[in-house]
C-alpha cells in the first residue's frame, strides 16, 4: 500500500478522475473522507481538489482531501444547497461574446461577485470581436474603471490570444461564461491539443448550445491548468451577506457611507447618496440594478 498526492481533474458520478504524477486514473473515494480542517459545507469532491490517494497495485482510492484555499460556489436551482464549480483556482476568465449571444450584464455581475467572494481574480474576456463590438463598447469602460482587466479577443482570427496565453502560464484558470460565447473555441485556439467540441449559436433564438457537459481540469504544455466548465445561463449566489455584496460593488460601497440611514437599501430611501449618484449619472444604472436584484436574494 502506498499513499500518493493527486488532483481531481473530472468527476463522473461516484467516480473521479485523478491526476497522479503523469498518470490519469479513474477511481472511487472512501465513503468517509478525511477532510483537512474539517468537513466543508459542500463536501463532495470537485474539480481542482487536491487529494491523497491510497494505491494498491495499479488501482487507487481517494482517502483524504487537502484544505481548499478557495472555491467558486453557486447555489443549486432550488437555492437550498451549495454547488461547487471548482476549487483551488488562481484566476477566472469570464468569457462573453461581443454580439451573439447577447452579453447579459446581470450574469457577468453575478460571476464577478462569486469571484470576489472566493478571493479569485476575475478577468473579463469579450470573444468574437470580429463580429463587431458596438453592443459592448458603451459599457466595457465602466468595468475597466472599476479595476477589472478586459481582454477583447477573437478565437476565429487569433486577435488578442497572446494576452490570454501569457495569463495562463503556471496558474490554474477557470473558464466560465454562457453557452455560445466561445469558451471551447478559445481554449482550442490557445492550445489545439485540447480538441474540445465547439458548439454553435441558434439563429432562431440567438442562444448558445452546450458543448461542455461537466467541468474538467486540463493541463497546459507550458505549465498550469485550465478548468473548462459547462455554459451557464444563470448563477445563483450562495449565502452572501449584505456586507460581502457591498464589497463586490465598490462604486456602491464608497457612496453608501454618506447615506442618511446606516441600513439604507439604496432603493428608495430619502437622503440616499447612491440614488443621488444614479440620478446625476455618475453611477451606472445597470450595475445598480444588478446590485438590487442580488440584494433581494439575501436574507435580511
Amino acid at each position: 500500500m502506498e499513499l500518493v498526492d493527486g488532483t481531481v481533474i473530472a468527476t463522473h458520478g461516484p467516480l473521479v478522475r485523478v491526476q497522479v504524477g503523469d498518470r490519469t486514473l479513474v477511481m472511487a473515494s472512501r465513503r468517509r473522507l478525511n477532510w483537512e480542517g474539517g468537513t466543508p459545507s459542500a463536501s463532495k469532491l470537485v474539480v481542482g481538489d487536491r487529494v491523497s490517494v491510497e494505491m494498491r497495485g495499479g488501482d487507487g482510492v481517494v482517502v483524504a482531501v487537502r484544505r481548499r484555499h478557495n472555491s467558486i460556489v453557486r447555489s443549486t436551482p432550488d437555492g437550498d444547497r451549495p454547488q461547487l464549480v471548482a476549487a483551488n483556482v488562481d484566476q477566472a476568465l469570464l468569457v462573453f461574446a461581443a454580439r451573439v449571444p447577447e452579453c447579459k450584464r446581470g450574469l457577468l455581475d453575478r460571476f464577478l461577485v462569486a469571484c470576489h467572494l472566493a478571493g479569485v481574480e476575475a478577468v473579463i474576456v469579450i470573444n468574437k470581436i470580429d463580429q463587431g463590438t458596438e453592443a459592448v463598447d458603451p459599457w466595457l469602460g465602466i468595468y475597466e474603471g472599476l479595476g477589472y482587466q478586459v481582454f477583447r479577443v477573437s478565437a476565429r482570427t487569433g486577435w488578442g490570444l497572446g494576452r490570454i496565453k501569457r495569463r495562463l502560464a503556471d496558474t490554474t484558470t477557470l473558464f466560465c461564461g454562457p453557452s455560445g460565447a466561445g469558451k471551447s473555441a478559445l481554449l482550442n485556439a490557445v492550445y489545439p491539443g485540447f480538441r474540445l467540441k465547439v458548439g454553435s449559436v441558434s439563429e432562431a433564438t440567438g442562444k448558445g448550445r452546450h458543448t461542455t457537459t461537466t467541468a474538467e481540469l486540463m493541463p497546459l504544455p507550458y505549465g498550469g491548468f485550465v478548468v473548462d466548465t459547462p455554459g451557464l445561463k444563470e448563477f445563483g449566489l450562495w449565502q452572501a451577506s449584505r456586507e460581502q455584496l457591498a464589497g463586490a460593488f465598490p462604486e456602491v460601497a464608497q457612496r453608501a457611507a454618506g447615506c442618511r440611514f446606516t441600513d439604507c437599501s439604496h432603493r428608495h430611501e430619502p437622503g440616499c447618496v447612491v440614488l443621488e449618484a444614479l440620478a446625476e449619472g455618475s453611477l451606472d444604472p445597470e450595475r445598480h440594478r444588478s446590485y438590487l436584484k442580488i440584494l433581494e436574494e439575501i436574507p435580511s
